[in-house]
């Protein structure tokens, strides 16, 4: 999705239509929350329609992005990991990103529910982790694909759009609010505070992706945040 040799007419509308085919992800992110209070009663069916909402919808958007549009992992941030020096800065980063996204998450979150007391979940992820052997399975599946959709989506994604994009103005703060206000509304369901915390925890994942421009890191942080979260 470079420039090339192209118009500028011709790349909005490419940047236009990459961006309406990836808008069923986003769409779901948003209104899930609105069914998976009355889902939650008859668990198998709750994890069909999330495996799909969550799994197969974006994996089926990003081959046809792939396939159509010649987008691949890399351009979304998923650089490859060569030479030594490079996987300690990986390794380093991860680490950093883990604690930072950790401390700005969990320090808003526990902040917001203080001062707004008022505000009750209308479904928690947390709620439907099952007992017994199928706990930590349920645990791992939710914490990797969420890592990893939604830094991809999210982060990466929302990124390459605007950076690609004809859109005028300072883009890297442009690509923040836009990312961050985008991940804190899919979480309405659990209250205003979680997104609040969760805008928080986006425009810092979003800051050190522009430092980094490589989005492993943070889907290895994400990763093992979620897995406290769940735990």
């Amino acid at each position: 999705m470079e420039h090339g040799n192209f118009s500028n007419d011709y790349f909005s509308g490419l940047v236009a239509r990459v961006g309406l085919v990836s808008a069923p992800f986003f769409l779901f992110g948003l209104v899930n929350g609105i069914y998976n209070s009355k889902l939650a009663e008859y668990p198998v069916l709750f994890w069909v329609v999330d495996v799909l909402g969550w799994v197969v919808l974006p994996s089926l958007i990003l081959l046809y992005l792939y396939k159509y549009y010649g987008i691949c992992l890399h351009d979304y941030g998923l650089v490859k990991i060569t030479g030594t020096y490079q996987r300690r800065e990986i390794l380093n980063w991860t680490v950093l990103a883990t604690l930072l996204l950790g401390m700005y998450y969990f320090a808003f979150s526990w902040l917001t529910w203080k001062i707004i007391t008022i505000d009750t979940p209308v479904f928690s992820y947390s709620n439907m982790v099952p007992e017994g052997q199928t706990r930590y399975f349920a645990i791992f599946y939710l914490a990797a694909t969420a890592a990893i959709f939604e830094e991809i989506f999210f982060r990466g994604l929302i990124w390459r759009l605007i950076y690609a994009s004809s859109i005028g103005g300072n883009k890297p703060y442009l690509y923040i609010f836009i990312s961050s206000l985008l991940f804190g509304l899919v979480h309405w369901e659990k209250g205003l505070p979680e997104v609040i915390s969760t805008m928080i925890f986006g425009a810092v994942a979003c800051v050190i992706f522009l430092r980094l421009r490589n989005l492993l890191p943070l889907i290895a942080a994400h990763f093992f945040i979620d897995l406290v979260i769940f735990w």
